[in-house]
């Protein structure tokens, strides 16, 4: 008996595990279009602003209400909401329902009174955020007209936030990652269409980020109808619920924001360097946010509800299986990523910016702060799927503890080391100081789970290490064979042909290291998910 019962639990296991691939592979699906859109709206966002006073005045205004978003709304809702409202479900929908409307009721009015103030309060926010620009008249002047069009924009996107985690906590994963699309689309339509008939067009793209938050809330409300819930105005605030959810939402704040904290911290001192510093990190850590995003967001993505689902039931050990292997996927994926960001960053920044008001001089500089992320790349992503491990067990106080020590370890490195590298010594300390979040959460998850690394995972681990080795040997030769172009279209050619051969590369060293049936088992996930 016991013997088909633990067969029958291995069995729920795999299809969980198997389940929570594939959500990962659609939320990654999803977000992959949402990034090439957003590197066409960079690339125009480059070759309107280029990288001197108005782009740094605009990418300064622009973090503003994204800074607030990140730390107060999309991961940070999440996970408070996700594990309360699994919980809210077992008492009934209706009951999980009247949570939801006073919630969402009580977050629509917190966010307007803080969306006034904000504009209000404006100069003060700025001269925290870029206190650079104050000796600097136009600068200065600029980001801040540019800051209050753009603030309302937080509002719109954290109510659209809320209903991201709903529909995650449902498992309903395709809108929630669909909507980043909108906003790339409308600044890239304010970049086309508005900008021109613009004096400045920086404001024409603030109008395209106001419209993108628009239409990213505007969706929401048929994906919302189909799961059952039509969020109503609620004054019904005193419920358990509500206060667990603040009660994991507090200390949350500052651990889901760790990464984002450190580079606004660069922000900060880059806006203490010659002009184009700002622009360096910007552009370069939208770079990097692709793998982040595809990799580590997607997984944490999948991961957090799956995690909650099984600690709500109290199979721990199936959760154990499932965060074991989500890291094991995850860092097999991310390796080659990092690899090829290395070896490719001038390139891939020549071929998606250098044109217009951008020069190869800025190209240079902005791939050299792509190196400087790169080397963090793999720590950013463990860091988003250890958090949400916690966040599913309702421990938000130690992610909490190690966030502030990685902050800190941030601003101690990012003020020594920009003393020797400027801008890149600035992107190195973001990287240093996620692997020391990093070794924290880890130690505290194997308190509870016992070893993550596993002799099988290792033993996988060290086949990605290796087959990484090998793609970028490969790379190496067809750089031989084929030199990166001068000039044109056939710059994103050779990076299509790069990256194609880097990942063939990569999957012929895996399988010939043992790892064909891993493969196999990934690319059936990944049509199962489409």
């Amino acid at each position: 008996m016991t013997t088909e019962q633990d067969k029958s639990n291995a069995e729920k296991s795999k299809a969980q595990s198997s389940g929570m691939l594939r959500a990962a592979s659609k939320v990654g699906g999803w977000t992959m279009v949402s990034r090439i859109l957003g590197f066409v709206r960079d690339i125009l966002l480059a070759r309107v602003l280029g990288a001197g006073m108005l782009a740094d005045a605009f990418f300064v205004a622009f973090k503003l209400p994204n800074f607030f978003r990140r730390m107060f709304a999309e991961g940070t809702l999440t996970v408070a909401l996700v594990p309360v409202l699994a919980d809210e479900r077992q008492k009934g929908e209706a009951e999980a329902h009247r949570f939801l409307n006073a919630l969402a009721t009580l977050l629509l009015i917190v966010l307007s009174i803080f969306t006034v103030l904000g504009v209000l309060l404006m100069p003060w926010l700025l001269y925290l955020f870029a206190p650079g620009f104050a000796d600097e008249p136009d600068r200065w002047a600029m980001a801040l007209q540019l800051a209050r069009w753009m603030f309302p924009y937080l509002a719109m996107i954290s109510l659209a936030a809320l209903s991201w985690a709903v529909l995650n906590t449902y498992k309903h994963f395709a809108v929630p990652a669909a909507s980043p699309t909108l906003l790339n689309v409308a600044i890239i339509f304010a970049a086309v269409a508005l900008a021109p008939s613009f004096d400045n067009p920086a404001t024409a793209l603030a109008i395209g980020v106001l419209l993108g938050g628009f239409l990213q809330l505007a969706i929401q409300f048929p994906a919302l109808k189909r799961i059952g819930w039509r969020p109503k105005l609620s004054f019904h605030f005193r419920q358990p619920a509500i206060g667990e959810t603040f009660t994991l939402f507090g200390p949350a704040v500052l651990a889901i924001a760790a990464v984002q904290i450190n580079i606004l911290v660069g922000t900060i001192l880059a806006t203490l360097l010659d002009t184009g510093a700002v622009s360096y990190l910007y552009y370069s850590d939208r770079i990097v946010q692709l793998p982040l995003a595809l990799f580590g967001i997607a997984m944490s993505t999948a991961l957090l509800p799956t995690l909650s689902d099984h600690l709500a039931k109290g199979h721990q050990d199936q959760a154990a299986d499932d965060l074991r292997s989500g890291l094991a996927w995850l860092t097999w994926i991310t390796l080659p990523a990092v690899a090829g960001a290395f070896y490719l960053a001038e390139p891939i920044v020549v071929t998606l910016f250098e044109r217009g008001a951008f020069s190869h001089a800025d190209s240079v500089a902005t791939a050299q702060t792509l190196k400087a992320y790169a080397a963090g790349l793999i720590a950013f992503c463990w860091a988003k799927l250890l958090a949400s491990a916690c966040y599913a067990g309702k421990d938000a106080k130690a992610p909490m503890r190690y966030a502030a020590i990685s902050v800190a370890v941030n601003i101690a490195l990012a003020v020594v080391l920009m003393q020797f590298w400027a801008y890149v010594g600035l992107a190195l300390a973001t990287s240093l100081a996620a692997f020391v979040n990093v070794g924290l959460l880890y130690m505290r998850l194997s308190k509870t789970y016992g070893s993550l690394l596993t002799p099988a995972i290792t033993k996988r681990l060290l086949t990605a290490i290796v087959a990484s080795m090998l793609m970028l040997a490969g790379l190496y030769g067809f750089g031989r064979v084929w030199v990166f172009p001068a000039e044109g279209g056939m710059q994103f050619v050779w990076i299509a042909a790069s990256i194609g051969s880097a990942i063939a590369v990569f999957f012929c060293s895996a399988i010939l290291l043992g790892e064909r049936k891993l493969l196999m088992q990934f690319l059936r996930r990944r049509q199962h998910a489409s």
